[in-house]
């Protein structure tokens, strides 16, 4: 029994002799690196932190002298670790040499500690790599041996057919794979020495994307004339066309004008030019603008689109027939269409000299003759209104404001299809009359002095004009006929500014079509 009482003694005894030495190793060795460690082949066993550091500066000059080659083929790219953002990452690697047999629960230290003495443990060789410097020289190997992808795209013939332009993938350096390729051979202690490989890349629009688009041909054209001597309103025109030229609208998509062309201001290039305001042209920015909008309008009629919203303007205009005229003012009237199609439109405008065309491309595969029928139903013949002018002699009168007629028209669509007519009734459109204003004369003449008769040398003073045949002093126009009104369609002032040089037209003129790229590639 006492013998039993002695070996339990002794035994427990011995445990608390060798936790306190493993104890004691841990605290006052702490800041010395346990035996059998080593890092890229050199022993650590026993060194300190400023030990361990002199020992990681040699290694990393050495890593900073070796240089990283990459290989594709026949061809080699050889870079020094600094200038693709490699450097070698000794506060972590002392940290691990420091902390080698010390990770564990403190009864598991003693057997960590002994097995690395006795088997060794070598350190990964940390390292940092900068993936934006990486990336950077690796953009600059790639775009020797790189192809880029090219998106297919669609063209305009010279007789308004669709060409697809097929697009084909290109061959890039998988960075990825070199990224972690460079950091496995340098874990491995291995030479850094990266062979590349190349991926495939997918073109952002496929050919079958555009096919899908369903583009083939010309749907409609429409063409109006205008004045190009009349140069401010000449460049606005060519502004807001430019603004829609190349627009490609989706199956089911609403086309906003004022929201594709904007505001009309200086800052966007628009110029003064006579617009209507109250049945008067007057000078305000953008005028022109409205000729852009009718000859859209007409050129969707004809395409068969769904009109939204369209409004006439207070008169009728030079440039296209009543009731096919449609105007718009930023922020408060608008010009919208739909495509009601089941393919892509494409749009392209083109300003001539003084002529503007809009083309409309679809499906021609679904293309119908389609007809506009206008029927003017109410002819309201301008008043004439008479005003009292102090400013003429009593029997004078002068023309202020010409007359302009007003109409009440019908717009019909008409359609045919599978051999059957369809008629549709489109936004109607009022004009109102302007009134003709004539001013009479109410000032009494005067009996002026007697003017001498000429010396010699001075040519005498014109005659006053005799009253024609019939008119008698004294006597109004009230008196008179009622004065009848001219109809006119006043024209634009001329602008001061030269126009811009013109634009070709979308048939090309002979020359190598425009290429489109639906997604926005170059």
């Amino acid at each position: 029994m006492r013998r039993t009482y002695l070996v339990i003694v002794g035994f427990i005894t011995g445990i608390f002799l060798a936790v306190g030495a493993v104890g004691a190793t841990s605290v006052y060795g702490r800041e010395q690196v346990v035996p059998g460690v080593r890092v890229a082949g050199i022993d650590l066993s026993g060194m300190d932190r400023e030990a361990c550091r002199r020992v990681l500066a040699s290694l990393e000059e050495k890593l900073n002298t070796t240089p990283v080659v990459f290989h594709y083929r026949d061809r080699t790219w050889t870079f020094s670790p600094p200038e693709i953002g490699l450097r070698l990452d000794t506060q972590a690697i002392l940290t691990g040499a420091l902390q080698a047999g010390r990770d564990a629960q403190w009864w598991l230290q003693w057997y960590r500690q002994w097995k690395i003495k006795k088997e060794g443990y070598e350190l990964p060789l940390m390292v940092v790599l900068s993936r934006q410097k990486f990336n950077q020289k690796l953009n600059a190997l790639a775009g020797e041996i790189a192809t880029p992808p090219r998106d297919a795209a669609f063209r305009v013939l010279p007789d308004d057919r669709i060409e697809i332009v097929p697009g084909h993938d290109g061959m890039k350096v998988d960075e990825e794979r070199a990224y972690r390729d460079l950091l496995s051979a340098l874990s491995a202690g291995k030479k850094p020495e990266i062979q590349l490989n190349m991926v495939h890349v997918k073109p952002q629009t496929t050919t079958e994307e555009v096919q899908a688009m369903g583009l083939k041909g010309l749907l409609s054209s429409y063409t109006t004339s205008f004045d190009a001597s009349y140069t401010d309103r000449a460049y606005n025109i060519r502004v807001a066309a430019a603004a829609l030229d190349g627009l490609l609208v989706p199956p089911g998509q609403e086309v906003s004008f004022n929201k594709v062309v904007g505001p009309r201001s200086s800052e966007a290039g628009y110029k003064n030019a006579k617009v209507i305001v109250n049945n008067q042209l007057v000078d305000g920015l953008g005028g022109g603008v409205c000729q852009v909008s009718s000859t859209l309008y007409n050129a969707v009629l004809l395409a068969n689109l769904e009109v939204l919203e369209r409004t006439n303007h207070s008169l009728p205009v030079p440039y296209v027939p009543v009731g096919r005229d449609a105007t718009v003012v930023y922020g408060a009237i608008d010009f919208r269409f739909r495509n009601n199609t089941e393919s892509y439109i494409y749009i392209r405008s083109a300003v001539n000299g003084g002529r503007l065309t809009f083309k409309i491309y679809g499906n021609t595969d679904y293309k119908v003759p389609v007809e506009i029928h206008t029927r003017i139903t109410e002819v309201l013949e301008p008043k004439v209104v008479r005003e009292p002018d102090p400013n003429l002699e009593r029997g004078e009168q002068v023309v202020k404001q010409k007359g302009v007629r007003g109409y009440r028209v019908v717009t019909e669509r008409v359609v045919r299809e599978n051999g059957q007519l369809y008629t549709e009734r489109l936004p109607g459109s009022f004009y109102k009359p302007v009134n003709q204003v004539v001013a009479i004369g109410t000032r009494e003449p005067s009996t002026g002095p007697v003017v001498p008769p000429p010396s010699s040398g001075q040519k005498p003073p014109p005659d006053k004009k005799p009253p024609a045949a019939g008119d008698s002093p004294g006597k109004t126009p009230a008196d008179e006929e009622d004065v009848k009104p001219r109809e006119e369609t006043p024209e634009p002032a001329n602008g001061e500014d030269m126009a811009p040089p013109e634009r070709q037209s979308p048939e090309g003129n002979g020359s190598v079509p425009e290429v489109v790229y639906p997604a926005g590639s170059p």
